[in-house]
């Protein structure tokens, strides 16, 4: 039986690689893509703790939606969004600190996590203007 994606699209998806995605080990690399995904794709706020009604009033008005619903819809719960073991694995081999925190705490107050569109790490707490229903990416 062929594969879905290649049914659906003509296509065969690629194999995962056993090794980590670049931007979860480089921290220039990921700051690039994170940057290139703010400019061009809305990722954001910038502290989802405190409001920022600009900001989610244009996502309002660009999903032709309200407010509740875009702020509802986040990376955290976006199907491009990988928090599976391997990736959290990777990212905390990334943050590359064990004196001043420990990177699996990092990691879980931050809620990080990994996306697989615009290939940065990720806070759960914000969006994009790419998000997708369906996720997180668990295991």
């Amino acid at each position: 039986m062929e594969p879905q994606a290649k049914v659906f699209l003509g296509k065969a998806a690629t194999a995962v690689s056993p090794s980590c995605p670049k931007a979860t080990l480089d921290i220039k690399e990921n700051i690039k893509n994170r940057n290139w995904t703010i400019q061009n794709f809305g990722y954001g706020p910038l502290n989802p703790d405190h409001p920022d009604p600009g900001f989610w009033q244009k996502k309002a008005e660009m999903w032709n939606s309200d407010l509740e619903a875009v702020q509802s819809s986040l990376c955290g719960n976006c199907a491009a969004f990988d928090q599976s073991d391997k990736i959290l694995d990777c990212i905390v081999e990334g943050i590359n600190e064990k004196e001043a925190a420990d990177p699996w705490d990092v990691q879980e107050l931050s809620n990080l996590g990994y996306c697989q569109l615009f290939k940065f790490k990720c806070a759960a707490a914000r969006t994009c203007d790419a998000w997708l229903y369906g996720g997180p990416i668990q295991n």
